[in-house]
């Protein structure tokens, strides 16, 4: 079942990056865009699913998860501060200077409207997944009476 998750993420990735990468030359922020679309998917997945999901055998695994997930979004945070001053400096049209002003517009507004979904769902999302490992682990913990 992890696998077919997995093999649902990649999909929605290239659904939401084949228009950007299309028309955009050396889009700089290809790869914190698909880390924000896995990370969204997969903290939503667990927070949702967690009773079907392999993480949910290891103890240790939940706990390194939850300790992890502030720092990866305390990061995550940093790249999209990123982003969005580059989109208030210099927008993408700088990026594609072949296209028609329409569609660098309409573009444009594609880049930032995904970027900022799944920016904030990330951010909720892992907020939510911390809490849910969190939760997990005590459980766990209190039903083997450690």
């Amino acid at each position: 079942m992890e696998l077919v998750w997995w093999m649902f993420s990649l999909i929605l990735i290239f659904a939401v990056m084949l228009p950007i990468l299309g028309e955009v030359e050396g889009y700089p922020f290809t790869y914190i865009n698909v880390a924000f679309i896995l990370l969204f998917f997969h903290y939503s997945r667990h927070v949702v699913l967690l009773k079907y999901s392999v993480l949910k055998l290891s103890f240790w695994a939940k706990l390194s998860f939850a300790l992890l997930t502030p720092a990866l979004l305390f990061y995550m945070g940093g790249k999209f501060a990123y982003f969005q001053t580059f989109m208030d400096e210099a927008t993408m049209s700088e990026l594609m200077p072949g296209l028609s002003y329409d569609r660098q517009t309409n573009l444009n507004s594609y880049i930032k409207n995904q970027m900022i979904f799944f920016a904030s769902g990330t951010f909720i999302a892992g907020i939510l997944f911390f809490l849910r490992m969190i939760v997990s682990v005590w459980r766990q913990t209190n039903e083997r009476g450690i």
